[in-house]
C-alpha cells in the first residue's frame, strides 16, 4: 500500500475514499487501484476503524457520481469532442459506428456486462454516452452495477482482513488472475455469439428447406413428460398434440425429439426458457396457470403469491403469444401487464376418447370393487385444499347410502399444500369413500364410465379438463358456483353453492331420473362448447400468423390455408 494513500486516508477518512474513488472513475491516475481501495476500504472496517454502512454508501455514491459525470459529457458533448478529437484519439468514426452498432443489438445485457467488468467499467461510461444510450436505460443499469461491485469489492475486504497482509503481498499475482477471468468471461461469450450465429444460420436453411417441402413443423414442449403425469395441464398437451398430429401439412416433435418452425410450449420451467431461446418471434405459450392457480394448491402461497406473479409475469413476457384457455386467463395475464399478444383458444376435448361404453362401465366398476346396483358418485383432481376435496369427504360422510371416489394424488409431492392435514382427513374418512391416488389418462375412460354422478367442488379453475372428460362421458356434472364458469361456458350447467348444496343437487339427481337426464343433457351441450375440429383451426391460424408476421420480409409464409380451410370445414359440418 503506497504510504500517501495511507496518509491521505488517515488524515482524511471518508473524505480520502470518495476522492479516490471519483477521481480514478473519471480517468484521474491515482496511485491505487479502485478495486484494492474497495478491498483495505473493507478491511478497515475489519479492523474498527470505518463504519461498513458508510463506508459502502460513500463508494457507491464517489462511483456512480463519476460514472455519470462521464456519460453525461460524453453524451451531450460527444459529437463535438468527436469532431475535434486530437489523432491519438484511440477510436475512428468507423470503430464507433461499429460499436455503436454492437451496443445497440446487444442492449442492456452488453452494457450491463461491461459495467460489471474490471477494468472497463469506467469506459463503459464514456462509449454509453458517445452512442446515446438514453439515459432512461443507462441510469438504473450504471446504479445497480454501483451497488453490485462496490458492495462486493468492500464486503469481500472485511471478510477477509484476517488475510490481508497476504492479499497485500500478493496483489500483483491476483491482479493477473482477475485479467485471466475477464479474458476467460470474453472468451466464453465470444463462444457463445458465434455459437448463436451458428444455430441461426442452420435454423434459416431449416426453414428454408421446411418452406420448400411445404411443411410447417411445430416443437411442442411440456415438462410435465418429465414429472409425475397425473394432471391436466399434461392431458391438455397430450390432446393438443394427438389433435394435430394427423394434418398432412404440418409436423409435431416433441421435447427432444427435433426442432420446428414454431415453438408451442404448455409449461414454464426452466426447460421451456431452454428450448424456447432459439425461437424469438415464434414462441407460443398456452396458459394454464394464473397466480390464483396456487390459492390453496402449494404451501405458503399467500406469502409467495408476489414471487408467483413476478415469474409468471416474466414467463408469459418471455412468449410471443399467450394463449389465454379462459376469459378468466386473459384477463389476469393482462392484469399482470403482460405486453404479449394474448389469444383466447379454449382447451379441446376430444369426446372419442372419453365416450361411454359398457365394457368400460364393467371394467371400471371391477378395478374399484363397486357392484352393478350401488350408485357411485366420483370427483377428480389433485389432493388439496383448492381442489376441495375436503368437502368431498364432507359429501360422502352424509351419503352414507352412496359409495364415493376420488382419483387424484399429489403430482408434486411434499410440494402441496396440506398434506398432513389432509392425509388425516382421509385416515379418518368414512367406509364409504375410496381414493385411488394417481392414475395415467388411459385409465380414466373407466373410472368416468364407473361413475353415476361427477362432482366438482374446485374453489379456482380455469378451464379445467377433468368435469369436461366426465361430461364426455354422459355423466351429469356439478360445479361449483364460482365466476370462472360463468365466463367460461356462458351456457347452463349445474352448481352447488356449497356442500350442503352439492349433497342436494346430488340426491335430487339420483332419485329424479327426469332431472338425471336432464342433466345428462346439459352435459352434452357443454361439451360443445369444445369442439376439437373448431379449436384445431384456431391453433392452425394462429401457427401460420406467427410464422407469417416472423418472417415477413424474409420468408414467404408457407401454404397451410388449405389445412385451415379443411379443418374449418370439418366444424362446419359438425356444427
Amino acid at each position: 500500500m503506497p504510504p500517501q494513500i495511507l496518509y491521505y486516508i488517515s488524515s482524511y477518512g471518508y473524505l480520502a475514499i470518495f476522492l479516490l474513488v471519483f477521481l480514478q472513475e473519471i480517468g484521474v491516475p491515482v496511485p491505487l487501484p479502485n478495486e484494492l481501495l474497495m478491498l483495505f476500504s473493507g478491511y478497515l472496517v475489519f479492523k474498527g476503524v470505518l463504519l461498513f454502512s458508510v463506508v459502502v454508501l460513500i463508494i457507491i455514491s464517489a462511483d456512480f457520481l463519476a460514472t455519470m459525470v462521464l456519460y453525461n459529457l460524453f453524451y451531450y458533448a460527444g459529437n463535438y469532442i468527436i469532431n475535434n478529437k486530437p489523432k491519438w484519439f484511440p477510436l475512428s468514426d468507423i470503430k464507433l459506428n461499429n460499436l455503436r452498432g454492437k451496443i445497440s443489438k446487444g442492449g442492456l445485457l452488453t452494457v450491463a456486462i461491461c459495467r460489471l467488468t474490471p477494468f472497463i467499467r469506467g469506459y463503459t461510461s464514456v462509449i454509453s454516452g458517445l452512442v446515446h444510450i438514453k439515459p432512461r436505460i443507462f441510469i438504473p443499469i450504471a446504479l445497480l452495477s454501483s451497488i453490485l461491485v462496490c458492495g462486493f469489492y468492500v464486503t469481500t475486504g472485511k471478510y477477509f482482513g484476517p488475510y490481508w497482509n497476504q492479499i497485500i503481498a500478493d496483489w500483483s499475482v491476483y491482479q493477473y488472475y482477475i485479467l485471466s477471468v475477464v479474458l476467460l468471461i470474453l472468451a466464453v461469450y465470444t463462444i457463445a455469439k458465434f455459437n448463436k450465429h451458428y444455430k441461426d444460420k442452420k435454423r434459416m436453411a431449416e426453414d428454408l428447406k421446411y418452406e420448400t417441402d411445404q411443411l410447417l413443423t411445430i416443437h411442442m414442449v411440456s415438462e410435465t413428460a418429465y414429472v409425475t403425469q397425473g394432471q391436466g395441464v399434461h392431458t391438455a398437451f397430450l390432446e393438443l398434440v394427438e389433435l394435430l398430429k394427423d394434418e398432412k401439412n404440418i409436423r409435431i416433435v416433441i421435447n427432444n425429439e427435433g426442432t420446428g418452425n414454431i415453438f408451442h410450449s404448455h409449461t414454464y420451467g426452466p426447460y421451456y426458457f431452454w428450448k424456447g431461446q432459439r425461437y424469438k418471434g415464434r414462441r407460443i405459450i398456452t396458459a394454464h396457470v394464473i397466480p390464483d392457480s396456487s390459492r390453496g394448491a402449494i404451501p405458503f402461497w399467500k406469502q409467495l403469491l408476489p414471487i408467483t406473479n413476478l415469474y409468471l409475469k416474466l414467463a408469459y413476457s418471455f412468449a410471443d403469444v399467450v394463449v389465454a384457455i379462459s376469459p378468466m386467463v386473459e384477463k389476469a395475464i393482462k392484469d399482470m401487464g403482460v405486453k404479449t399478444d394474448v389469444v383466447r383458444i379454449y382447451n379441446p376435448v376430444l369426446t372419442e376418447n372419453w365416450a361411454r361404453t359398457t365394457e368400460n362401465r364393467e371394467k371400471g366398476r371391477q378395478l374399484l370393487g363397486i357392484k352393478p346396483n350401488e350408485k357411485l358418485i366420483l370427483g377428480v383432481g389433485q389432493l388439496q385444499e383448492r381442489k376441495g376435496v375436503e368437502d368431498f369427504i364432507d359429501m360422502a360422510s352424509a351419503m352414507p347410502d352412496s359409495k364415493f371416489v376420488w382419483v387424484g394424488g399429489r403430482p408434486w409431492g411434499a410440494f402441496t399444500e396440506g398434506v398432513q392435514r389432509i392425509n388425516n382427513r382421509i385416515e379418518n374418512a368414512p367406509s364409504n369413500i375410496f381414493f385411488t391416488g394417481l392414475k395415467e389418462i388411459e385409465d380414466m375412460p373407466p373410472m368416468y364410465a364407473a361413475a353415476d354422478i361427477f362432482l366438482f367442488p374446485s374453489y379456482q379453475e380455469n378451464c379445467p379438463l377433468a368435469p369436461l372428460e366426465a361430461a364426455a362421458s354422459g355423466l351429469p356434472v356439478v360445479f361449483r358456483d364460482i365466476k370462472e364458469y360463468s365466463t367460461l361456458y356462458q351456457l347452463p350447467y349445474l352448481k352447488a353453492a356449497d356442500t350442503a348444496d352439492f349433497i342436494k343437487i346430488a340426491h335430487q339427481l339420483l332419485n329424479d331420473q327426469d332431472y338425471y337426464n336432464e342433466g345428462v343433457k346439459i352435459s352434452e351441450k357443454l361439451v360443445e362448447k369444445f369442439d376439437k375440429n373448431k379449436i384445431k383451426a384456431e391453433f392452425l391460424d394462429l401457427y401460420a400468423q406467427v410464422f407469417s408476421n416472423a418472417y415477413k420480409g424474409h420468408l414467404k409464409p408457407l401454404n397451410i390455408a388449405p389445412v385451415i380451410s379443411h379443418a374449418i370445414s370439418e366444424t362446419t359440418e359438425v356444427l
